[in-house]
């Protein structure tokens, strides 16, 4: 996808925390388009959902720690080559987010749904927890919502 100007824009899957209710659709959708979840809900103390899947990071740890060099990053995007990877679990170690699983069939990690205008586990997610969006309008909607979180914390005299 490009924007006005011909730039290639990125697409991400947003995870809004607050609007995710834990049902876990997301995992089948994704287990259904791939033979394995490759996003998974965790809820943390009971109390809040968290879909976790690969954040396509533009400087990805899990590829900088592949020295088999299964793991690349192309054009924003992370490839893993099964033939190359010898299991030794740094991609996992290395990922921030939690987000790289690895089973005997290699690594598995969110890859976008590349054959699909939307990723499944956007598609099938009942309450819009998960938003399918170029990663500039992500990051405005965020902070937009910090200032509102800010202001409502300054207007009520709490600090965050």
């Amino acid at each position: 996808m490009q924007d006005r100007e011909g730039m290639i824009l990125s697409k991400a899957v947003y995870a809004d925390m607050s609007r995710c209710i834990a049902c876990h659709a997301c995992e089948v959708a994704c287990e259904k388009a791939h033979g394995a979840a490759k996003i998974f809900v965790d809820v943390v103390r009971d109390r809040v959902s968290v879909p976790v899947s690969c954040c396509q990071c533009e400087k990805a740890t899990c590829v900088m720690v592949c020295y088999p060099g299964a793991l690349s990053q192309d054009n924003g995007s992370i490839t893993f080559d099964s033939d190359r990877c010898t299991g030794c679990d740094l991609c996992v170690l290395a990922c921030p987010f939690g987000a790289v699983q690895l089973d005997t069939a290699g690594v598995r990690r969110c890859d976008l749904c590349p054959d699909r205008e939307v990723p499944a586990c956007v598609v099938t997610c009942p309450s819009q927890a998960l938003i399918w969006d170029d990663v500039e309008n992500i990051a405005r909607e965020i902070r937009k919502r910090a200032a509102v979180k800010m202001g409502r914390s300054l207007a009520s005299g709490r600090v965050l």
